[in-house]
């Protein structure tokens, strides 16, 4: 290959930006995340992503996402027994009791917001 055409075939294909304190490189949009594996769970990913026919990086990044949004899912949802939710439902048809020092208090700062 002559340097004319590395020169032209590379014009094509710009090299991405390059980090200033590392000096690896990243495409824009991307961001890098390094961590340290005991060998044998990299060698693990690695045998788990062959099988999956995929890059170690997808196979791991999607693994991680995945257990990332069940974790997140689950700080969403709170699970209860059928029977305490349906308690819980019924409960709200019951009408308000009168709760008297409740109401009093409630009057006294109505009645200290209306003397400001």
């Amino acid at each position: 290959m002559s340097a004319e055409t590395t020169k032209h075939s590379t014009s094509h294909h710009p090299k991405p930006p390059t980090l200033p304190r590392t000096g690896r490189r990243t495409t824009a949009g991307t961001s890098r995340l390094e961590l340290r594996i005991a060998p044998q769970d990299k060698q693990l990913f690695e045998r788990a992503a062959r099988a999956s026919r995929v890059t170690t990086t997808a196979f791991v990044l999607e693994a991680t996402r995945q257990a990332a949004e069940d974790v997140l899912r689950r700080e969403q949802v709170t699970v209860v027994p059928a029977d305490f939710y349906e308690a819980m439902i019924a409960s709200l048809d019951v009408p308000a009791e009168r709760n008297k020092p409740l109401a009093e208090a409630a009057r006294r700062r109505r009645a200290i917001i209306e003397r400001k």
